[in-house]
């Protein structure tokens, strides 16, 4: 799971950049959240020091509730892991003292520019070098595993057997891992369809919440769908209707 942390003043612009985010994340199968605010106020700073995984912020610099420098002064007393944008309406005013905040931060960008694009050319860059880890190994039974989890489709459980099934490109791998286990070590492509199933977004070919079906680009099949799941596929699929 990406979580996005948004902070901007104007609702307006919060809108539009929450819609660029969404529209890349699901047109890239990722697995996200967004977390919204127009201030930063506690709740902001409560995710802000919560144990999210995978935190990309994009922070507003001048607003009435705080400065997102210096916002960005307290992530990184803290974490040194998330990815963090700014974004302004007065470049030339503050470029200078967030090149020399020590925060690490990915990019800056213009609200009086394209700024579309450039915030998608940021976010494509820090998903192709920064979340983009195909390689895993696992250990079972004194045996290591080494697997691109770009070539699993799905992992389900065998409950009879009790072991997990991961269905790849290139054969099943039976191991004794648990769901739960399993799912630590993948990444964002990877989320739970049902609690016996983890898929991998990148993939699906389609979904289809009325026969309850994943299939696959390989032509695999699960039916393995929960009720949570799939309202939040027809969330997904109106959000891309408005968009």
């Amino acid at each position: 799971m990406i979580n996005f942390i948004i902070c901007d003043d104007s609702e307006l612009f919060l809108m539009k950049i929450c819609d660029i985010v969404s529209t890349f994340c699901i047109k890239k199968h990722i697995n996200y959240k967004i977390h919204a605010f127009k201030r930063y106020d506690s709740e902001f700073l409560n995710i802000m020091h919560s144990e999210l995984d995978n935190k990309i912020y994009i922070l507003d610099i001048e607003t009435p509730s705080g400065n997102g420098i210096d916002i960005a002064k307290k992530i990184r007393n803290k974490d040194l892991n998330s990815f963090l944008i700014f974004i302004s309406s007065y470049t030339s005013k503050y470029i200078e003292k967030a090149v020399y905040s020590d925060t690490s931060f990915y990019g800056y960008i213009s609200k009086d520019e394209n700024y579309c694009d450039k915030l998608l050319k940021k976010l494509k860059k820090i998903f192709r070098l920064g979340f983009q880890k195909n390689i895993i190994r696992f250990k079972d039974q004194g045996i290591i595993y080494t697997c691109d989890m770009r070539h699993i489709v799905y992992i389900e459980v065998d409950s009879k057997k009790r072991r997990s099934i991961i269905h790849t490109l290139d054969g099943d791998i039976e191991v004794r891992l648990t769901l739960k286990k399993l799912k630590q070590i993948l990444d964002y492509r990877f989320e739970y369809s049902h609690r016996g199933c983890i898929i991998n977004h990148e993939q699906i070919f389609y979904i289809d919440t009325i026969v309850k079906v994943i299939k696959f680009k390989n032509g695999m099949v699960s039916y393995l769908l929960s009720n949570n799941f799939i309202k939040k596929t027809k969330i997904q699929e109106a959000h891309i209707h408005f968009m």
